[in-house]
């Protein structure tokens, strides 16, 4: 196939500085982007733009979603949250049209970018100024409060990110 060939098959156009999360799976990129709280950056960082692609034809995953980030790299904690739920993304940050991959790795802990979902927690009282920190169970893929002991599943983080 030639380049000018490829280029029209793209469906959305490369980008010269950002990030691109890739091999997400199918139907999924929603979470992605609740995750990274991507509605927010959109609407407080002028000039950012982000793309969705949904469905997408994929040669090792079958059909998979890709989410574009025009002009801001997504911080490699939060890529590695992303692993928690999705292990087989792969993060592209791109710098002057080139590409540098990043295969995010669960985290041995976290802190501060999730809520605990026990409401009795000290992390979710208001008059207390304690940062949220848990511990990854990777073997099980379950995640530990470090202060009450609640576990939650990796699948269910998306429910849990701080805003």
């Amino acid at each position: 196939m030639s380049e000018k060939e490829r280029e029209e098959r793209m469906l959305v156009r490369k980008i010269e500085e950002g990030t691109v999360i890739d091999h997400i799976p199918d139907w999924k990129a929603e979470t992605v982007a609740k995750v990274l709280r991507l509605d927010r950056l959109a609407k407080t960082q002028t000039g950012i733009s982000v793309a969705i692609l949904q469905n997408v034809n994929s040669k090792t995953l079958g059909r998979k979603d890709i989410v574009k980030i025009d002009k801001w790299h997504v911080d490699e904690k939060d890529a590695d949250i992303l692993s928690l739920v999705f292990p087989s993304i792969t993060v592209n940050y791109v710098n002057e049209w080139k590409v540098s991959k990043y295969h995010p790795k669960v985290p041995d802990v976290i802190e501060g970018r999730i809520k605990c979902p026990e409401v009795l927690c000290i992390t979710n009282a208001q008059r207390e100024p304690v940062v949220p920190k848990f511990i990854t169970l990777k073997r099980d893929r379950v995640l530990q409060c470090f202060y009450c002991d609640t576990l939650f599943d990796f699948d269910s983080v998306p429910d849990h990110v701080r805003t």
